[in-house]
């Protein structure tokens, strides 16, 4: 596959900042320039770890400043968790993809510990997300300090849930995850992940995407 910068950008070590880096951990790359790409390792937020096929070694991206043939696509998410009757909280993932480009990945959660067993999305504040495919995620987020949320929320819908009645879902951080972790429904991620991956992989979509589909499903 290829990918062309759209701007003039760089190539580099780690993930983070160009002026955070030493002269021998990045490369300036200019506008228009294109690469092929053999593999992608890894998605972390906005970057890409790729094998690049006439560079030495592999490098970082930051997605934004390129074309990777893939941006005509919607994004798509899948939660996914194995349900059980236990007492400890089960953790499932939360997976964004570009079709069928998997772009970003979190260990995530939904419910109390203890109503995460089959059926138990219809428990009022207690129960799982329920299993559907047809909800969205809104990508225009807004802060609120409701206990166990304290931060950004991404409002899922349909708001309500027509099967259940259960309502207010949204995606956030676990705030009470060292005290009472789990949530009444929502699905929530750790605050690193949070904070350092979500955050930013929905601020950067919301131009192009006022919602993302979701697809939610369980296993046993």
């Amino acid at each position: 596959m290829e990918y062309k910068a759209k701007v003039s950008t760089l190539l580099k070590k780690q993930p983070i900042q160009g002026e955070e880096l030493a002269d021998n951990q990045k490369v300036a790359v200019p506008a228009g320039k294109v690469y092929t790409v053999d593999e992608i390792l890894e998605t972390n937020g906005l970057h890409s770890h790729v094998e690049l096929a006439f560079e030495p070694g592999s490098w970082w991206i930051f997605l934004p400043h390129w074309d990777t043939g893939l941006q005509t696509q919607e994004v798509k998410a899948v939660f996914s968790l194995e349900q059980a009757n236990i007492s400890n909280l089960i953790y499932g993932y939360l997976v964004f993809s570009r079709g069928t480009q998997e772009v970003l990945r979190v260990r995530a959660t939904s419910g109390q510990p203890g109503y995460q067993y089959p059926g138990a999305h219809t428990q009022r504040g207690k129960g799982c997300i329920p299993p559907d495919n047809d909800w969205k995620i809104s990508t225009n987020g807004y802060y609120l300090a409701t206990p166990g949320i304290e931060g950004m929320f991404y409002h899922i819908t349909p708001d309500p849930d027509p099967d259940t009645g259960r309502s207010e879902f949204g995606l956030h951080r676990d705030s009470n995850v060292a005290i009472y972790p789990g949530s009444a429904g929502c699905i929530v991620v750790k605050t690193s992940d949070f904070n350092d991956k979500i955050r930013p992989f929905l601020d950067g979509l919301r131009e192009t995407q006022s919602f993302i589909s979701l697809s939610v499903f369980y296993s046993t």
